[in-house]
């Protein structure tokens, strides 16, 4: 694979859009630093740095009760962070390896893939505990291999989990927490995306340096759009009908038109692009290499800032990974 072996590896993180009026915060998993940054968005600061498990990657917020849950890699377990205090209030053991998490703040849960024993645990967001935990193999398609993002649907009661050793894609009823189907996709699929309106799912293929679209009512595959080399991770932003694409490799994001599938630009960003997240009419990106975060204007696709991230020297490295806006 062409994972990275000198990190230690996630970002489903979901992106959140947040409303226009008021403050937002922007948390980023440190995933060599084992914290959290928070920037404030208002003037791209960082105003606090929060320990969290061992190796944390993917981050998902919940909008509904301002908590941000964090998935750490290196013990085995979620960080439920309250963004009213900026604290850790409780620790979740999940299963091994978890990469990234989801959240349906709908039905106050969240769904945490792990690649060690390919499984994705729920979570129950009231009680924070796990109350069921789906094998990601099924839909008489055999064994799945290297759980690495899911993606959730609260109005289709659908979740998306990347399988990327077998490369396919499984999928989940949330109502019964069972895999009712498998789609078969690119090498090395990596990051998933859904569209909330339209239930149509992004994969970012890692090896074929592509992205599928599938149309998920009948789970066919209706797209397959270039992007740059080595994509990493997806996010939809509907309220502008785009996506944007990490592209580890190149150093850039793609921006994708969601209604024609078509790349409308491509931003260069800073080393090793993992993950963004959308804030008001602005797309944080987390810049592993260069220790860093990007800030692009999603109305004209520029860079209009770069958030230095403090805390470890530039020889080690931060290595931020997951994002996720409050």
């Amino acid at each position: 694979m062409m994972l990275k072996t000198y990190v230690v590896l996630i970002f489903l993180v979901l992106a959140t859009s947040i409303p226009v009026d008021g403050e937002a915060h922007v948390y980023v998993a440190n995933t060599s630093a084992n914290t959290v940054s928070v920037i404030d968005d208002m003037n791209n600061s960082v105003i606090a740095t929060i320990d969290v498990g061992k190796s944390p990657l993917g981050v998902a917020a919940n909008p509904a009760t301002r908590m941000v849950y964090v998935a750490n890699k290196g013990d085995n377990t979620v960080s439920v962070i309250d963004a009213k205090r900026n604290a850790v209030v409780k620790t979740v053991p999940v299963g091994k390896a978890p990469w990234y998490i989801s959240v349906d703040s709908a039905h106050n849960k969240a769904y945490v893939n792990s690649s060690g024993d390919n499984l994705v645990s729920v979570i129950d967001l009231e009680s924070n505990t796990v109350i069921k935990r789906i094998k990601t193999s099924g839909a008489g398609k055999g064994a799945t291999k290297g759980a690495f993002n899911v993606a959730s649907n609260s109005a289709m009661n659908r979740a998306y989990v990347t399988n990327c050793l077998t490369t396919t894609l499984s999928v989940v009823d949330t109502e019964t927490n069972k895999v009712i189907g498998m789609v078969d996709i690119g090498n090395e699929p990596l990051g998933v995306a859904v569209n909330p309106v339209t239930d149509i799912v992004y994969v970012v293929n890692n090896a074929d340096n592509n992205v599928t679209v599938i149309d998920s009512k009948n789970r066919a595959v209706v797209d397959t759009v270039p992007v740059g080399r080595a994509p990493w991770y997806m996010a939809v932003n509907q309220e502008i009908k785009k996506a944007y694409v990490t592209n580890r490799e190149d150093n850039t994001v793609s921006v994708m038109n969601t209604e024609n599938h078509t790349v409308e630009a491509v931003i260069k960003v800073g080393e090793e692009p993992l993950a963004v997240a959308f804030i008001k009419n602005r797309a944080f990106v987390t810049n592993c290499g260069s220790n860093d975060v990007t800030v692009i204007d999603t109305t004209n696709n520029s860079v209009i800032d770069t958030i230095t991230l403090p805390g470890m020297s530039p020889e080690s490295g931060l290595c931020p990974w997951g994002i996720a806006g409050l």
